[in-house]
């Protein structure tokens, strides 16, 4: 099996991880705040990612001896943790005023917001990425807008929320490069957690038997969904193309909103169903290469 093909399987077990994050994002709120909740699982992130990086150390031989550059990993980690504290503690306050389904597809939009941001560095949208555009603003408009023309205050925030995340996996791509994968998303969550737990103190105050009762949901998103899977997210970005990881990666819209509506009994009406297609439907065809298939069909005749 080649590296590109583990890397997919990897990446399409994390869009599953993904997706009952969200189910388990909104459970985890039932007893404490948005802040509290992101703290909470950058703490156990952070020792699952500790425990990790010095079991590996001590067992694998060929990763003690992994070279890589120390101060590129302690940037990356740095500047990567300060763009993914806005990322997810939008996301987690969105989920305050929405459902997880709609959350996820919301979220995926990052897919659409990576060659926008593209056009910053002198990057052309082709035709085909301006059609997946306008697809998913009218899946986000049949999702979010009511009759009123007014947004729900959480679907707002969520894609404010994939728009940081939109740059924070082009910084991971960046720094994916010479850095060791477990101490980037260690120190991310080092960078998250103590500016969430800053936040906490100031907006929500911590309590420590609030905090208890989420401790399903927090082990759950802390272990599996920050320490796995943003882990395999980044080792994914050595192997595979940006484009090819982040639509793999999309899939954790389908495995939220069907999560949502088995645990969480969080129904969507035909209009937000639609409008969930949609955007699902343009994030896949952002990242197919239609063009080069086309491509290939002319010069074939």
């Amino acid at each position: 099996m080649g590296k590109e093909l583990k890397a997919s399987i990897m990446l399409f077990i994390t869009s599953i991880i993904w997706g009952l994050a969200f189910v388990a994002q909104a459970q985890g709120m039932e007893h404490i705040g948005p802040f509290t909740f992101t703290a909470s699982r950058s703490l156990v992130a952070i020792i699952f990612l500790y425990l990790t990086y010095v079991f590996f150390n001590k067992t694998s031989k060929s990763y003690r001896e992994q070279k890589f550059d120390m101060k590129r990993t302690i940037r990356g980690g740095v500047l990567c943790g300060l763009v993914f504290t806005f990322g997810i503690n939008f996301q987690q306050i969105g989920l305050v005023y929405t459902t997880a389904g709609k959350a996820s597809f919301l979220t995926a939009l990052y897919i659409v917001f990576i060659p926008i941001i593209g056009l910053f560095y002198g990057k052309k949208i082709n035709r085909k990425l301006q059609l997946c555009i306008v697809l998913a603003m009218i899946g986000t408009y049949l999702m979010s807008v009511k009759g009123s023309l007014s947004m729900n205050i959480g679907d707002l925030i969520t894609i404010f929320g994939s728009i940081v995340f939109a740059i924070h996996i082009l910084m991971l791509s960046e720094f994916s490069k010479d850095t060791n994968a477990v101490l980037v998303s260690l120190i991310q969550f080092a960078v998250c957690g103590f500016f969430s737990l800053i936040a906490a103190l100031i907006f929500e105050g911590i309590e420590i038997d609030a905090i208890l009762k989420s401790y399903l949901a927090i082990l759950y998103v802390g272990i599996l969904s920050s320490g796995v899977g943003f882990t395999i997210q980044l080792m994914a970005l050595k192997e595979l193309d940006p484009v090819v990881a982040s639509m793999i990666s999309s899939l954790e819209s389908v495995f939220g909103a069907v999560f949502g509506w088995l645990i969480l009994s969080q129904s969507m009406s035909e209009r937000e169903i639609i409008g969930g297609i949609i955007i699902f439907v343009a994030t896949l065809i952002a990242q197919l290469p239609i063009e080069v298939f086309l491509q290939k069909k002319l010069e074939g005749r």
